[in-house]
């Protein structure tokens, strides 16, 4: 669900809640809602400890595109593996790019194959990810040119295309214990005329087909902005754009580019940022994005060389790893909006304290929904004890709407006259949902964000607190059975049936205590397991100080 989505939920759900507590406690008073550098900067030197190997294999041509360029003289596509204990990727000569990206150290659900998370897969027919356009310089295709192998080894790969007395050299250089390695482009001319490319690279955005990249997002870094759009489905219009451009262009000061979903990211950072140019652009209205980015063109006088160096991170969205990559690479994470991103770093906090405690998130969430309910628990109690006086107060009510029927400013001023005498606050009871909602919104984006809790279990068939749970699915229809849904619902049944709502009709207080648990089971099936059972847990915290406080008020006066 991204933002737009979420905040429409978000606001019909508070609206919906506000609406039914104070219609609950004063229905008698409801009114109308009123770059370019052209010095080459070196590559990293490598530090790690423990080297990344690399094998060279060869395999069979594949059959050429027709706009394809004449193979450089290689005899066939090669493809080199680099392993390392995080990741294994495989480059291949054909585009000199990365075809394949695996992460080893996260596994794809159980229910997908298993096996390590694949960051990056080339598709058939496809150039590889970080292949080079260069159409300035007339080449055609080079993400299907074949280049020559220079060499290869356990932390670099070198590869290189030549035609025209123009070379196109590509270095990769990878490290052991890092998600981050280097690319530099290098472009040398040996023609008798100066040449003017684009430096620039074609960024992956294809991952194997899964859950943890259904939504993948486009973004940029530019200019301190972060801007992001979906991946899938870009271009089509939705509920809060009606007619979105099949092209996006930012042009600036760009620190990254690159493609997310939830959990992992892969994003180029150009070591000269300056007048970059990141294009997003879809052939048709709800097709998969791509993603260039680009410098402006720069001279080659004839017997001279110039080269772009970028770093590039793939891996997960770890905080201290995105901090160390640089970049402000962090930013990528989406805690929610601004006033939404200090609640979701708590509660991440939080839930890695109580974890720290327990180590189980789902038992964690329960400690956490515990702490928030002692935390409001004075003001809920309030809420209880003014609703329950609200009821008590209806008969006076019903005697002061009969003496000023003709009269509504008369009739609310003697209302609230007596509000004041009897201690109540007929919007009292709006202030504890007014607290859950932020609450909500930030557990909601913790759980997306929090890399942590990615198939963090909890128990039983309850195996990822990050997604929908599923008992099990119903034969020939393949609706998913979900308990949590269910359990939230007849809890929600539960405590409106001892709320005290004297001051509705009682026509539409049934009304009320079929449809809103009804409107909520719908909402809530598709949402996180660990944010369903947050909710049910907190209904649960609430029945149980509803008897307490029924039993210290004794019984309810009609």
């Amino acid at each position: 669900m991204d933002r737009n989505a979420f905040l429409a939920f978000a606001l019909s759900f508070l609206v919906l809640s506000l609406w039914m507590t104070y219609e609950a406690q004063h229905r008698a008073e409801q009114q109308p809602p009123a770059v370019a550098q052209e010095s080459a900067t070196p590559a990293a030197p490598a530090v790690d400890p423990v080297s990344p190997s690399a094998t060279a294999t060869a395999k069979p041509e594949a059959p050429k595109p027709e706009a394809a360029v004449p193979a450089a003289p290689t005899a066939a596509e090669q493809d080199i593996d680099v392993e390392s204990e995080l990741f294994h990727a495989v480059l291949s000569s054909r585009g000199a790019g990365i075809e394949r990206y695996e992460l080893r150290q996260y596994s794809a659900a159980a229910n997908e194959g298993g096996g390590p998370v694949v960051l990056i897969d080339r598709g058939a027919g496809e150039a590889p990810a970080f292949a080079t356009p260069l159409p300035e310089l007339g080449f055609g295709d080079l993400g299907n040119a074949l280049f020559r192998v220079v060499s290869s080894s356990a932390r670099e790969v070198v590869f290189e295309y030549t035609q025209s007395s123009v070379t196109v050299r590509k270095t990769f250089s990878f490290e052991d214990a890092s998600y981050r390695f280097r690319l530099r482009l290098e472009i040398e001319n040996g023609a008798a005329a100066a040449i003017s490319p684009a430096f620039g690279v074609v960024l992956p955005e294809r991952a194997q087909p899964g859950s943890d990249f259904r939504e993948l997002t486009l973004a940029t870094l530019s200019a301190g902005s972060v801007e992001r759009a979906p991946l899938a489905g870009f271009g089509q219009p939705g509920f809060f754009s009606r007619d979105p451009a099949l092209e996006q262009e930012f042009v600036g000061d760009v620190e990254w580019a690159g493609a997310y979903s939830h959990y992992f990211l892969t994003a180029v950072m150009p070591d000269a940022p300056r007048d970059v140019r990141v294009r997003w652009f879809a052939a048709q209205p709800g097709e998969e994005a791509h993603i260039t980015l680009a410098h402006p063109p720069a001279a080659i006088l004839p017997g001279t060389a110039l080269s772009r160096d970028y770093g590039v991170y793939a891996g997960p969205k770890e905080p201290e790893r995105l901090e160390l990559a640089g970049a402000q690479l962090e930013r990528s994470i989406d805690l929610g909006w601004s006033w939404v991103a200090p609640l979701t770093r708590a509660f991440v906090w939080l839930l890695k304290a109580c974890y720290a405690v327990i180590p189980n998130y789902g038992v964690a969430i329960i400690l956490l929904t515990v702490l928030v309910r002692l935390a409001t628990a004075p003001l809920a109690a309030r809420q209880m004890r003014s609703m329950k006086r609200m009821g008590e107060l209806q008969p006076k009510l019903k005697e002061l709407q009969e003496k000023y029927k003709d009269d509504r400013q008369q009739q609310s001023q003697a209302m609230m006259a007596l509000y004041k005498e009897a201690g109540v606050n007929p919007l009292g009871g709006c202030l504890p949902i007014l607290l859950q909602f932020p609450v909500f919104i930030g557990l909601y984006y913790a759980l997306q964000s929090s890399i942590d809790l990615r198939q963090a279990e909890f128990g039983l068939w309850i195996d990822d607190l990050s997604r929908p749970e599923t008992l099990f699915t119903i034969p020939g229809v393949g609706w998913p059975v979900r308990v949590l849904p269910i359990l939230m619902t007849l809890s929600m049944v539960l405590q409106q049936k001892m709320t005290p709502t004297t001051s509705m009709d009682p026509v539409q207080a049934r009304t009320m205590m079929i449809v809103m648990p009804i409107m909520f089971f719908f909402m809530f099936y598709g949402f996180p397991s660990g944010l369903v059972l947050y909710w049910f847990v907190s209904n649960l915290l609430a029945i149980l100080q509803q008897v307490y406080l029924n039993r210290q008020m004794g019984p309810k006066t009609a």
